[in-house]
């Protein structure tokens, strides 16, 4: 795949839009530069995302693994923002100090309108007041133009980061997520079916936007800390379920889940997820995260991770394993899913040679 050679800060802002196809916003785009003054892949991650501590980290982990895929000896991080920045751009200064760790060098600039300039520099000579004007691309650039690699995102890191959530929220979800796993021992069994039929109607109602609130969401979020809860919240994502997820609950189906689960592991049988099916799942995922306290949050972020693998987005995955860890180390089915990615294995449906689908999850 050929690759295209760029000089200078000024040279690169006025690329991005061009090798991206579209000019980002709120964004930070991070290029791979090569040896030879080579430009190489280009990944694109959403601005909040990087101001989020227990997001950032993972985050960077991720760019700083795939510049070494890409045999990168520097990175130029610019950040798109209507965000004061002229000072001090925290969303760059979260990731650099990971990256840097990756690559010989690294360059941070920001882009502010149609002025870019180096978050901190006071030098006259090189950043204005104002910033400088960024470049008109060359008109032969034109269309977009393919880079060793195609722009990636990485957004799926962070099913959480669209919801505002304040500590007042959290608190109130984990008083109710308390009171609720109380209850717990009086039928275990009966707790359980209860919390998943919660879970259920959580589901349907995120098909109409109607998203569990207070007292909601903090059962939820205590009911999914339950093993057999969370895996028959897991069997009821897949086709086929039927009765099998209920009978998690209570140990029923065990002997079926194996049948089940070969809609995610066997290339015969494996297919990929429904958009229709899964988004609800996913976007309730996120939004009990945020509403989730850290040390609650490895069931939430390893179901999330589980559906990126499925959807064949190990590096999304293998985010989401990284907070998933953060948030509770030695998480049991974390692990088992990231001996699953570092062993190579890919969902059934991609190693039965399907075509790659688009995300359906964003």
């Amino acid at each position: 795949m050929e690759s295209t050679r760029l000089h200078g800060p000024g040279a690169l802002v006025a690329a991005i839009p061009s090798l991206l196809g579209y000019r980002p916003s709120e964004s930070v785009v991070v290029v791979s530069l090569r040896r030879r003054g080579e430009v190489g892949i280009l990944l694109r991650v959403d601005r909040v995302d990087c101001l989020h501590p227990d997001i950032a980290e993972p985050l960077a982990r991720s760019i700083a693994g795939r510049l070494v895929q890409d045999h990168a000896i520097g990175a130029f991080l610019v950040s798109y923002t209507e965000d004061h920045v002229r000072l001090a751009c925290p969303a760059l200064d979260s990731l650099r100090p990971v990256v840097a760790d990756a690559v010989e060098e690294v360059e941070t600039w920001a882009v502010v309108g149609d002025r870019y300039f180096f978050p901190g520099c006071a030098r006259e000579s090189c950043c204005p007041a104002k910033g400088r004007p960024v470049p008109e691309a060359p008109a032969w650039w034109g269309p977009p133009i393919e880079v060793a690699s195609i722009p990636h995102r990485l957004a799926t890191v962070s099913p959480d980061a669209q919801f505002e959530v304040d500590e007042t929220a959290r608190r109130r979800a984990a008083r109710a997520g308390e009171r609720w796993w109380a209850h717990r021992g009086d039928d275990v069994v009966a707790w359980r079916r209860r919390s998943y039929v919660l879970w259920r109607k959580a589901v349907e109602g995120m098909r109409f936007d109607r998203y569990p609130v207070g007292a909601e969401a903090g059962k939820l979020i205590e009911a999914l800390q339950d093993r057999r809860v969370r895996d028959a919240v897991l069997v009821s994502l897949l086709p086929g379920s039927g009765k099998v997820a209920r009978g998690v609950l209570d140990g029923s189906a065990d002997d079926r889940v194996s049948e089940v689960l070969r809609t995610l592991l066997s290339p015969e049988d494996g297919t990929p997820p429904a958009k229709e099916a899964i988004g609800p799942a996913w976007n309730l995922l996120g939004w009990l995260t945020a509403h989730a306290r850290v040390n609650s949050r490895a069931p939430t972020l390893t179901l999330c991770a589980v559906l990126a693998w499925w959807e064949g987005d190990g590096e999304a995955c293998r985010g989401l394993l990284a907070r998933a860890h953060d948030a509770e180390p030695g998480y049991r089915l974390a692990g088992l899913l990231e001996c699953t990615v570092l062993a190579g294995i890919d969902p059934g449906w991609k190693r039965a040679g399907w075509q790659e689908v688009p995300s359906r999850l964003r």
